[in-house]
């Protein structure tokens, strides 16, 4: 008993006494990747196509009696009141 209480007890303050953190030193040239300057063109060019045409088709396929022949299954998002089971 006393052995759990005084293992209780250093588990505590173990818990409650702060850990040192730092950041690490940060380079600006070490840090520099080529392709985020391709990414940072390229996205908004990616958000276009997803809000002109693929919202558009899962809107379409995701309708009453067309999910039925696409298999569109609905998720959370899509109906609160669906909860999947796995």
């Amino acid at each position: 008993m006393k052995r759990m209480l005084f293992a209780a007890i250093f588990a505590a303050a173990l818990l409650a006494t702060p850990m040192g953190v730092g950041a690490h030193e940060y380079d600006r040239d070490d840090s520099d990747y080529p392709l985020r300057y391709v990414a940072y063109v390229l996205h908004p060019f990616g958000i276009a196509v997803e809000y002109a045409l693929l919202r558009p088709i899962h809107w379409v396929v995701s309708r009453p009696n067309l999910d039925i022949i696409f298999g569109h299954e609905p998720t959370a998002s899509e109906n609160p009141n669906y909860f999947e089971w796995k």
